[in-house]
C-alpha cells in the first residue's frame, strides 16, 4: 500500500513538473537549449546572474520531463538533442542579449554546450544561435534604423535651408546693387 502511495506521489510530482515547465515555455516562447554537464554549480549561478541582467532565466531540467514537454510542444526534432544534463535559457524581451550571454559563457566553459534554440516558433541550430549572438543588441539595431530614417530627412532639411540661404543672399545682393 505504501508503494502505491509513493508511485502516485511520484506520478503527481512528475505531472506537476511537466505543467510548471510547460508554463515556462508558454511564458517564454524564445529559448535556448543547452547541455551543462560538467559545469559547476558556481558557474551556473554566475550564468543565472548574467542572464538576470537581460531579463532572462536559466533552468536545469530533468531529461525525461523535458522530453515530455517537447513532445507536447511538437518539438520532436529537439527531443533528439536531449542527453546528459540539460538546461534551458528562457529569453526575456531581447533574444539577442540572451544568445550573447550564453555563447560567451560557452566560450569560457568548455563543458557548457549550446544544442539549439527556438525563436519565434522556429527551430535553430547552434550555429544560428552564434550568429544571433554576433548581432548588435536590440537598442543598437533600433538606433541604427532610426539613424537610417533620420539621415535622408536631415539631408532634405539641409538642402531646403541651403536654397533659402541662397535666396536670402540673392535678395540681399539685389538690395545692395539697387542702393548703389
Amino acid at each position: 500500500m505504501a508503494v502505491m502511495a509513493q508511485e502516485k506521489l511520484g506520478k503527481f510530482c512528475k505531472e506537476s513538473m511537466v505543467k510548471e515547465i510547460a508554463s515556462q515555455f508558454k511564458n517564454h516562447p524564445n529559448f535556448i537549449i543547452t547541455s551543462y554537464m560538467g559545469s559547476s554549480v558556481a558557474d551556473l549561478e554566475s550564468l543565472r546572474k548574467s542572464l538576470k541582467k537581460t531579463s532572462s532565466d536559466y533552468l536545469v531540467v530533468k531529461n525525461s520531463i523535458l522530453k515530455v514537454v517537447f513532445d507536447k510542444m511538437k518539438l520532436e526534432s529537439e527531443s533528439s538533442k536531449i542527453e546528459s544534463g540539460m538546461g534551458i535559457g528562457f529569453s526575456g524581451d531581447d533574444i539577442i542579449s540572451t544568445c550573447k550571454v550564453l555563447v560567451n559563457f560557452s566560450k569560457n566553459h568548455d563543458k557548457f554546450k549550446i544544442k539549439g534554440a527556438v525563436v519565434d516558433g522556429k527551430v535553430m541550430e547552434p550555429e544560428r544561435v552564434k550568429v544571433l549572438a554576433s548581432l548588435p543588441s536590440k537598442e543598437v539595431l533600433l538606433a541604427q534604423v532610426v539613424g537610417g530614417i533620420k539621415s535622408p530627412i536631415t539631408g532634405f532639411v539641409n538642402t531646403l535651408s541651403a536654397v533659402l540661404r541662397k535666396f536670402v543672399y540673392v535678395v540681399d545682393a539685389i538690395k545692395v546693387s539697387k542702393s548703389k
